[in-house]
Formats: structure tokens, C-alpha cells, sequence
């Protein structure tokens, strides 16, 4: 390297091309850049002014600091090592930490608590188990836990689709994390004699011709009790009676409706008697026609 009598050598170090060089303003500002990135020149260039190679403001310009080690090793923080530097600690040559910032993230997902997942399942419920609540065991294999039984309190007035959350009895969290929750959707299941809308039940119920026509009453077993219904006369095939507070329960407790869907039907077996009233009848209509 050959020098004029108006130069100096300040800074004289070797480093390769896939190093850092570290360079500090007078603001207190820090640039790096690769080795590769500096211009290469002959012996006898004047080489390449700083501002050329560092977005400098306005009067900035490289710092005087004469003891600052510009060389950054492959494989070391360049953040640590710039603390070190400028606090002047003791850096710890046999630490290696590596530079790429893809480095530091993994790193820091491992370290930062994860919540684990949360296991899903689903539970049957009768009507009458739905209406009154009651407590079900349900049996669930985690990934860690093996098979386990839990005790599931199913609320009055649930429905097909509801979720049960149970908070932290899902699969364990990671790095300390929480665990994940057990959900467990909810069916309804279907009833033989009921079919549920919202609150209310419909129900089928069979009357003869003579209490469709003149009306009566009706003993029925509903879900909770034993209940009356006066039926009106004049019933129709199909027709539906609506009875008030007698159907399913919601979550706060309101009884819906008990609807009576009404079905007409001759007994099978009527006796000679009533053969003969059927007779009075039919004449009764039938002349009822010719008018």
C-alpha cells in the first residue's frame, strides 16, 4: 500500500468478505455493511469517501472514536457486539449467536409461551335431560394424558348446537403456556312423542269424531307432570290447540307452548249402540244436504 505524505493509516484490520464493518457517526448514529460491499480499488487509488457508501445527513459525519473495533465475526450478534462496544463490556469471544434475524425470531417462538389446542368433541342430550339439566361423564384421549373421564354439567334449557367450554382440560400449552380448553357441541336428540321449535313442542294427539265435534277433555303425561287439556268443539283433521307454559325451557327458565296437532280417528272396535247413533247421524246429515 503506498501512501502521500499527507496520509495516515488509522485503521488497519483483515476481515472476509461475508464480515460486518461497523461504522459510527458524530449523531450517534450505526450503518454496517459487508465487506463485499466496500468498492475494491488498486494500490495506488485514492479510495472511496465515506459519504459515497453511508446515507449521511446533513453535517454528519464518521466518528473520531479511535478505539471502536470496526470487525464483527460471521456467526456473532451485531447487536451485542455494538452494546459492547459502545458500553465498552467484556465480550465473551466463545459466545456465538448467530446474525440472521430469522435466527432471532425462532428463537424467540421458542422461548414465548404457546397456549395449547383445544380439544373438540360432542355430546348427546335427551329432551328430558335438556329440560330438567343434569350431569353426563364424557371420556376424551389427549395427546399426552392418555384417555380421561369428566364430569359435564349440562344447564336446563339446552339445545342442539350449544357449546359446553371447560377451560384448561384441552391438550397442555408449550414454554409454559396455558392449556388448551375442552368444547363439546351439543345434539339434541330427537323425542318419539315431541318435536321441539325454539321453546315450544308440538305433539300428536288423537280424538274421536264425537269429541271433535262436540269438544271434551284430554289426559296427557307431559314431560314434568300430568296435565287436562279442554279441547274446543268442532275440531278439525290437523288442527292445532295450543296450550300456554307447558312446553320445552329455556336457559333463564321461561316455558314455552304445548301445541296439539289434532288427528280424527273411528275406533276400531265401537260397539252396536253406537253403530246405531252413527246411523242417526249419518240421516241427520244427509238431510241436512237436501235442504
Amino acid at each position: 500500500m503506498n501512501t502521500r505524505e499527507e496520509d495516515f493509516v488509522e485503521h488497519l484490520f483483515v476481515t472476509s468478505t461475508h464480515d460486518f464493518i461497523m461504522f459510527f457517526t458524530n449523531t450517534g448514529r450505526a450503518f454496517r455493511l459487508k465487506a463485499y460491499e466496500l468498492p475494491e480499488a488498486s494500490r495506488t487509488a485514492k479510495g472511496t469517501a465515506i459519504v459515497n457508501l453511508l446515507q449521511l445527513a446533513q453535517g454528519e459525519n464518521d466518528s473520531s472514536l479511535s478505539n471502536v473495533k470496526y470487525e464483527f465475526k460471521s456467526g456473532v450478534n451485531v447487536i451485542n457486539d455494538l452494546f459492547t462496544t459502545i458500553l465498552g463490556f467484556r465480550k465473551d469471544e466463545n459466545v456465538q449467536v448467530g446474525s440472521n434475524e430469522q435466527d432471532k425470531d425462532d428463537r424467540s417462538k421458542k422461548s414465548k409461551p404457546i397456549k395449547g389446542t383445544d380439544i373438540i368433541t360432542h355430546l348427546d342430550v335427551s329432551l328430558e335431560e335438556g329440560y330438567f339439566g343434569t350431569e353426563k361423564k364424557i371420556a376424551i384421549k389427549s395427546f399426552k394424558s392418555g384417555m380421561q373421564t369428566f364430569a359435564v354439567n349440562v344447564p336446563i334449557g339446552i339445545q342442539s348446537g350449544d357449546k359446553i367450554r371447560l377451560a384448561a382440560l384441552g391438550n397442555p400449552g408449550k414454554n409454559g403456556g396455558k392449556n388448551g380448553d375442552l368444547i363439546i357441541h351439543v345434539k339434541l336428540l330427537e323425542h318419539e312423542d315431541y318435536k321441539l321449535n325454539g321453546i315450544d313442542l308440538t305433539r300428536n294427539v288423537t280424538v274421536s269424531p264425537a269429541v271433535a265435534a262436540i269438544g271434551g277433555k284430554l289426559k296427557l303425561n307431559i314431560i314434568d307432570e300430568k296435565i287436562i287439556v279442554t279441547l274446543p268443539k268442532h275440531l278439525r283433521n290437523g288442527e292445532l290447540v295450543n296450550v300456554p307454559g307447558k312446553g320445552y325451557i329455556s336457559e333463564d327458565g321461561k316455558r314455552g307452548d304445548l301445541i296439539l296437532k289434532v288427528h280424527i280417528d273411528l275406533p276400531s272396535d265401537i260397539s252396536e249402540r253406537e253403530e246405531k247413533l252413527y246411523e242417526q247421524i249419518l240421516k241427520l246429515e244427509k238431510k241436512r244436504e237436501e235442504k
